[in-house]
């Protein structure tokens, strides 16, 4: 753009946002307007918030943020997580980071101010939390953005490497993202009706919430699970949030070719869990809900219920989870790829780390 372009967009008032070299070029709608000193952006609450540049000091309110902050290298910004990451997350280091309260609840704000963030994150569900925690933290700007549904993942993504200087890990990172997801829908965007099998998509299956159906809209497994090549026998429920209990009988009569169960706690699959730990938890369920009609099911009698942890289908890694339901649900047209290998690529390209595990049964 020319020097009287610039000049004639200075005086009709418009701002205008340039991604910075090696970025993304899709236009980013969460963005206002960037400056050498300051960024605006609307977060996923709807909030127009504007965040003083350069951030060095950031505070995650909840634990799924953390992995993407990571993968792009903030690790050095962040003072205070979410107590759940060291449960959840320990692999990732960090163990002496103080903790700022269980998702961002029951906060102890004189903790807070001693740990003098110039960020406050928060996932969207506690977004009403926002103008409380403005207000007894005027020097921190707090910031809903979850870094963690596939819908909103990539826009949050190039905004926390403009805010934090990380645009190039930023775009590393999409790049690999969107390569995955890409081939999934490539290959499955022709299938026939009749080619789609049906699955039941089990809500925190390892935290006794039983027969509680992820519909499509679902920002993490429900969304994760779409364009897989499969039918959520869920998608015309008419359910109060993006989940709900639905009972045994329902789900015998929808009778689905597949049932993936969610494994959301972290205790029973995931990581230095091995292959017949995460079955052994598989086969508790199986047989805990056997007066229930559990064998009787068509995926049961295929082997078609497979484990999916948490971790696979939010974050960065939700395409991990993505290519795992593709290849069960169609084995021949996804058997060139790996997810186990697409698991090791990303912690050691985007963590630095290399860990033995056990994500999801059976794995592939």
């Amino acid at each position: 753009m020319n020097n009287f372009c610039w000049l004639l967009l200075a005086v009709l008032g418009i701002s205008v946002v340039l991604q910075p070299a090696g970025a993304t070029d899709e236009p980013n709608d969460m963005i206002i307007n960037k400056t050498d000193k300051s960024l605006t952006l609307i977060d996923e609450a709807g909030r127009t918030v504007t965040v003083s540049l350069p951030v060095k000091r950031i505070i995650s309110g909840d634990y799924r943020q953390m992995e993407a902050l990571l993968a792009i290298g903030a690790k050095d910004m962040i003072v205070g997580v979410d107590s759940n990451f060291h449960h959840q997350m320990p692999y990732f280091g960090l163990k002496d980071l103080p903790e700022i309260g269980k998702h961002a609840a029951e906060l102890n704000y004189e903790q807070l101010a001693l740990l003098h963030a110039d960020i406050i994150m928060l996932p969207l569900w506690q977004g009403s939390k926002a103008k409380e925690i403005t207000e007894n933290m005027p020097n921190a700007t707090v910031v809903v953005l979850g870094l963690s549904s596939r819908d909103t993942l990539i826009p949050e993504l190039q905004i926390m490497g403009q805010l934090l200087g990380k645009e190039s890990e930023a775009d590393k990172l999409i790049k690999w993202i969107k390569k995955y997801d890409g081939i999934v829908e490539e290959r499955t965007k022709d299938l026939k009706p009749q080619d789609t099998p049906t699955f039941f998509y089990e809500y925190m299956s390892d935290l006794n919430t039983k027969w509680s159906a992820i519909s499509p809209s679902d920002p993490s497994a429900g969304r994760a699970a779409e364009g897989c090549g499969g039918r959520n026998v869920a998608s015309d429920l008419k359910l109060n949030m993006t989940t709900g209990e639905v009972g045994a009988e329902w789900v015998l009569a929808q009778n689905p070719d597949f049932i993936f169960l969610d494994f959301m706690g972290g205790d029973r699959s995931g990581p230095e869990k091995t292959k017949e730990d995460v079955k052994t938890e598989l086969m508790k369920i199986i047989e805990e809900r056997s007066t229930e009609g559990f064998s009787n099911f068509t995926a049961v009698k295929d082997n078609h219920i497979y484990v999916v942890n948490r971790d696979f289908v939010s974050g960065p890694r939700w395409v991990i989870g993505h290519v795992y339901i593709a290849k069960w649900l169609h084995p021949d047209i996804f058997e060139d790829l790996s997810p186990d290998e697409m698991n090791k690529e990303y912690l050691k390209e985007f963590q630095g780390i290399e860990l033995e595990g056990t994500w999801v049964y059976p794995p592939q």
